[in-house]
């Protein structure tokens, strides 16, 4: 059953109490929601929501325009100071993971048609940087930017911040330094005892001891060779050709490093652009060509990058705090994870982005046209996962316009499902 949204979150827009009714079963859920006679808890929730769709530039001019649609009086001071609030951080990143589960819980993935992940919780993680904040005092002579490390759950495709960069050690922290400085319990993220944890990161984060000592504690690393490696073959694994998933793998070794570490090293071949591809790992059980599709989706936190700095416009840090600058990653992927909702409601309600699905599938059948000239076949791992990595421009457009208006859902849908069909 609906939730019945106050009055000050916009109950005259049905398309924005839609958007908003996921964080609002997370926030009834929460246990750091506080009475607050200024602004309530949910209030500062759809206020946080409300910035990362506004397209602003700035704080001022977020509060500006808050204040032109709502006719709400907003003072600059108490915002910011709210903003560097512990107490409300607590309660942001409370309900942030509490939406991200619900995300985890209700979206299928395609990873689920095979077996052998189902035992496995899988992570892509990655460095993102945004502008420095407008008051952020300046090192040496210029200013660093805000360094965020986020994590996508490769599977449902949820959004979450993983750490905040360590600004006060270097320009840009290193992603295997941020790596080091997370817990067993971080990486595993709650994981069940004997559930294994995966983490897929850019060869950035490549470090055998430290795979080797988080693999005790069951969390695999996969990630990219790096160039002028050494590494001495130990064994040759035989490949399972019978196996469509391993179409392009053209080797499966365990190596070693100079100390004795082993891994394992997978090489896949690209036929589209001939680039030859080799991954390395910790873990030794499954088929080579599956790992190599869960490095593939590694780029899907890329997207969402794009998605976040390119289509909302989060390309500067709110504010010099550090909470304020945590409370903006959690706003991020809150805003993220509740497109993911939307796009699946609407789904629901038969509306579908057709005229991207029809030039995706215009794109596949070129590649594999092309490959067929030279008797050639496209590896399943470039054709089985098909699914949108991002929110559409159309969408977050869509989304903006019917923020404030009383448009009613059906009406709303209609106007979608035709830009669907026509851009």
């Amino acid at each position: 059953m609906a939730i019945p949204l106050s009055p000050l979150s916009g109950a005259s827009s049905e398309v924005r109490t839609q958007f908003l009714q996921p964080l609002h079963v997370a926030y009834h859920h929460a246990t750091t929601i506080r009475q607050c006679p200024a602004e309530s808890d949910w209030d500062w929730l759809t206020k946080g929501v409300d910035r990362v769709l506004s397209n602003v530039r700035s704080g001022r001019d977020f509060l500006q325009t808050f204040q032109m649609f709502w006719s709400r009086e907003v003072q600059v001071g108490p915002y910011f100071e709210t903003l560097a609030s512990p107490r409300r951080l607590s309660m942001v990143a409370e309900c942030s993971a509490l939406l991200r589960r619900r995300v985890d819980a209700l979206r299928p993935s395609p990873l689920s048609q095979f077996e052998a992940l189902t035992s496995f919780e899988l992570y892509a993680g990655d460095g993102h940087y945004l502008e420095h904040a407008t008051h952020d005092p300046m090192q040496g002579e210029t200013h660093w930017p805000t360094g965020h490390f986020f994590a996508l759950n490769l599977k449902s495709q949820s959004l979450f911040p993983l750490v905040l960069a360590d600004l006060a050690q270097r320009k840009k922290e290193q992603d295997l330094r941020a790596l080091k400085r997370q817990s067993v319990a971080m990486l595993r993220q709650g994981a069940g005892k004997g559930r294994k944890v995966m983490w897929v990161w850019d060869k950035a984060a490549v470090d055998f001891p430290f795979w080797q000592e988080r693999k005790a504690s069951g969390v695999y690393f996969l990630s990219l060779r790096k160039k002028g490696m050494c590494l001495e073959v130990q064994t040759e694994r035989v490949i399972d050709v019978a196996q469509p998933i391993n179409q392009g793998v053209t080797a499966d070794r365990v190596v070693t490093d100079r100390r004795g570490i082993r891994v394992r090293e997978i090489t896949f071949h690209n036929p589209c652009d001939g680039e030859g591809y080799v991954y390395l790992t910790t873990e030794m059980t499954l088929e080579p060509g599956l790992l190599a599709l869960l490095y593939k989706t590694r780029w899907e936190i890329e997207k969402v990058f794009d998605e976040t700095k390119t289509k909302l416009a989060e390309k500067k840090s709110w504010a010099t705090t550090t909470t304020a600058k945590q409370m903006q990653a959690h706003f991020v992927a809150i805003v993220h994870n509740l497109l993911l909702l939307l796009g699946d409601w609407h789904q629901q309600q038969g509306v579908e982005n057709t005229a991207e699905l029809q030039r995706r599938q215009k794109r596949l059948d070129q590649q594999e046209t092309e490959l067929k000239k030279t008797r050639r076949t496209l590896p399943l791992v470039y054709r089985i996962l098909q699914r949108f990595t991002q929110a559409t421009f159309k969408l977050i457009r869509w989304l903006r316009v019917h923020w404030h208006r009383p448009t009613s859902l059906p009406q709303a849908l209609l106007q979608l499902r035709s830009l669907y069909a026509r851009l």
